[in-house]
């Protein structure tokens, strides 16, 4: 895709990596913020000693887990998922993200991908003036469908939520990035609601344009490794009798637990 990511192609994930090819892995994330590996066959074991080359890795429930509609444990089962960066509602998001395609939908059920490091340096300057120094304030209910925007007042008690730069910096490579998403931005601080609305459709016009976005048609075997702060993911809804299971294993220096407490 022009906007975002890279096939690496003719590789087994399984096979040991001189340290001059980790290297090489790790400079294409930084620089095309997602990786694309076909045609693998893996166990969780397997995918966490690939997916560990490249941070700390993340026990959400556990070290992997599955998302998934077919499996009793399985997470985020069914519908559809506007765009989000995992826990951009706590005070730190999770590092990276990595899927394993083990049942896909005969109709599809793609993973949408929007590269706000791109839209940033896209924003035109005067909107770009006009947000250089806000702040977002993003929010959560683990209990409101994730195919529907959510507002403060709407919120649970308890609920969490986090202030951040909605132009912040990555972590890593230090590169400006959009931090407002579509899920979980309540609105911008400090301005009137209707500017803040007004703010926010301006900066969701340059970073979900079809321009910014690459579509991963998932086929089984693919693995996915994405910088979960320089790119936003969703998913349209599929047909919910189809099996769809994605195996997981996510990259952060907090857990879960750590980052929301109770």
């Amino acid at each position: 895709s022009p906007t975002l990511g890279v096939v690496v192609q003719d590789t087994d994930v399984r096979a040991p990596f001189t340290a001059d090819e980790v290297d090489a892995l790790r400079d294409a994330l930084d620089s095309r913020h997602l990786l694309v590996f076909r045609d693998q066959s893996l166990t969780p074991e397997e995918q966490l000693t690939f997916v560990a080359r490249f941070g700390p890795l993340c026990a959400e429930r556990q070290l992997w887990s599955y998302v998934s509609n077919s499996r009793p444990d399985g997470i985020v089962r069914d519908g559809a998922l506007r765009f989000h960066s995992d826990f951009a509602f706590a005070r730190e998001a999770v590092l990276a993200i990595s899927l394993y395609a083990v049942e896909v939908p005969l109709s599809g059920a793609p993973t949408i991908f929007a590269n706000a490091v791109r839209a940033a340096a896209m924003l035109p300057q005067a909107l770009r003036d006009r947000v250089e120094h806000a702040t977002v304030r993003n929010i959560y209910d683990f209990h409101w469908p994730d195919d529907q925007r959510i507002r403060e007042h709407q919120m649970r008690p308890g609920m969490p939520f986090h202030d951040h730069p909605l132009l912040g910096r990555h972590p890593r490579t230090g590169a400006t990035v959009v931090q407002a998403n579509e899920m979980h931005t309540d609105r911008v601080l400090d301005v009137e609601p209707d500017e803040s609305e007004s703010l926010l459709d301006a900066i969701y016009a340059v970073l979900y344009a079809d321009e910014n976005r690459y579509v991963h048609d998932w086929r089984v075997g693919d693995l996915v490794l994405w910088d979960n702060i320089a790119l936003h993911h969703g998913r349209p809804a599929f047909e919910r009798t189809e099996a769809r299971t994605l195996q997981r294993v996510a990259l952060g220096n907090y857990t879960p637990t750590e980052l929301v407490p109770n």
